[in-house]
């Protein structure tokens, strides 16, 4: 749902209007359900987003007769939402709609609007609730429950979590409950908590569910704990390089560390090894002791693999005939539990193989050629996009991975099914090494959520750096011009 809000707010569709909607729409099905003219209704409001949605209800459950009043659970001052706050600066402009502020758990027992209401609204959490609950909100679902009135919940029960269902600590036991755009996965697991369901739509796009937006990358921007350890956010191992490529794994290992990997590990031929280690003292290189990538290498990258968390090969690695059987004999006798990123020269290697691998764990990003030598077939040179797509989904039926399919619309397709479009990205990124780039970002993601999720934050992320790029420097912009840009796109 956060995702798909922040996606819905990047197409033009904001916050503010889908409140809007979600108020109105819980006011219908209140006032369909139940004879509200006359009726003596309160709505329970907590700071952020849902309790939003209450106050906007609160206009039209007036309009339509009811007796409305409105109750902030907190203190004003600690509003979290803008559009929140919005709405609560109106209601303070009507004079008919009392809003009154309930700071603390003795001002909630003594109201005797929740004892004597035909109707109680709970607007008081929506989803994303994964604790217990804490004061004043524990003593409003206490009173809530105690009341004779009819209840109404917003979106999900406060107390209960959206994900699982768990009752966190207590939750309101609704006897009717409105979620807004879609049924949350927790609503099923605690059905005598949200008796009778109605799912209304708020206005989200189609679109906001197709694409990869600012939705995709909130998901791995979330503040770090402070008692964080060095590698927590991901140790990354990239083997790539061979003695005519340098300098393709050195941009798979930047990208990565712009975009939040704690570590990074190149493992490389012994021709290139030193000339990696001299791009950059943020990047730790091993050299695997042969001119190529090769079974030799083995005794060396092994144990490098045991420690890293992600491992992206390919970039820059050679055809050589040695190193396209190491590759496939490598990923054969990888251990499942790591993640991989496999690009370029990589996935050539896996041509006429019969490999496969963990479908949340992997992610393919071949460009339109490379797929055609993935799948074996002479691909049409200008494909329509569901031609694209189709073919995109064969590769994930064939390798059991989610593919990144990089061109002027990205595809990510997920074995489960799932698929998104990326619209980001500027003609100026056909320069050499925005491919490399790509790479880093999703390993770096990788080492923090699903395949899938990754991959779809990756390519937004690597075509707004671009963008970025591109409105600073033109159509004169290089690759290392867009690691540069990634820390600003995920602000």
């Amino acid at each position: 749902m956060r995702v798909l809000e922040l996606n819905s707010q990047y197409l033009g569709v904001t916050l503010s209007m889908l409140m809007q909607n979600a108020g109105r729409e819980v006011a219908r099905v209140i006032i369909n359900s139940a004879s509200v003219e006359g009726k003596r209704v309160s709505i329970l409001c907590g700071l952020g987003g849902n309790g939003g949605d209450g106050m906007v209800a609160a206009r039209y459950l007036q309009e339509a007769g009811a007796s409305v009043e409105v109750f902030l659970v907190g203190s004003a001052e600690r509003i979290a939402s803008s559009d929140t706050k919005e709405n609560w600066n109106i209601l303070n402009n009507l004079e008919t709609i009392p809003n009154i502020v309930l700071k603390t758990e003795s001002a909630i027992k003594s109201c005797p609007a929740l004892e004597e209401s035909d109707i109680l609204v709970d607007g008081l959490l929506g989803f994303g609730l994964h604790s217990d609950l804490r004061e004043p909100i524990l003593t409003a679902v206490k009173q809530i429950n105690a009341s004779k009135a009819q209840k109404y919940a917003i979106d999900i029960p406060t107390g209960i979590d959206s994900d699982t269902g768990e009752v966190h600590g207590d939750a309101v036991i609704a006897d009717q409950t409105i979620t807004l755009h879609a049924e949350k996965i927790g609503l099923a697991k605690a059905e005598e908590y949200v008796g009778k369901l109605h799912v209304v739509s708020i206005g989200i796009p189609l679109e906001a569910s197709e694409i990869c937006g600012p939705g995709h990358v909130f998901l791995f921007t979330q503040s770090r704990n402070p008692s964080s350890h060095k590698g927590d956010y991901g140790r990354i191992l990239v083997i790539g390089g061979s003695d005519v490529y340098s300098g393709a794994p050195s941009l798979t290992g930047l990208a990565a560390l712009r975009t939040g990997a704690d570590l990074v590990s190149i493992a490389a031929p012994s021709p290139v090894a030193s000339t990696i280690r001299g791009y950059s003292p943020n990047l730790m290189v091993t050299s695997i002791g042969t001119d190529v990538f090769a079974e030799e290498s083995f005794d060396v990258i092994f144990p490098l693999v045991e420690s890293n968390d992600v491992i992206a090969i390919g970039p820059g690695l050679g055809l050589d005939n040695k190193t396209q059987e190491a590759v496939l004999q490598f990923l054969n006798q990888i251990e499942s539990s790591k993640r991989l990123v496999i690009d370029a020269d990589g996935l050539k290697c896996l041509a006429k193989s019969d490999i496969t691998f963990e479908s949340e764990s992997t992610i393919l990003t071949p460009h339109w050629g490379e797929l055609g030598i993935m799948l074996g077939q002479k691909l049409d040179a200008s494909p329509s996009l569901d031609e694209k797509l189709k073919s995109a989904r064969y590769a994930v039926e064939l390798f059991k991975a989610t593919v990144l399919l990089k061109g002027h619309d990205d595809i990510i397709v997920s074995p489960n099914g799932q698929y998104r479009f990326n619209r980001t990205g500027v003609p100026a990124m056909t320069v050499g090494g925005t491919g490399d780039v790509l790479t880093g970002i999703c390993a770096a993601l990788l080492a923090r959520r699903s395949a899938f999720l990754s991959a779809c934050a990756a390519a937004f992320i690597s075509g707004k750096s671009g963008e970025l790029a591109h409105s600073k420097l033109g159509n004169h912009l290089m690759a290392t011009d867009c690691i540069e840009y990634i820390p600003d796109v995920m602000k």
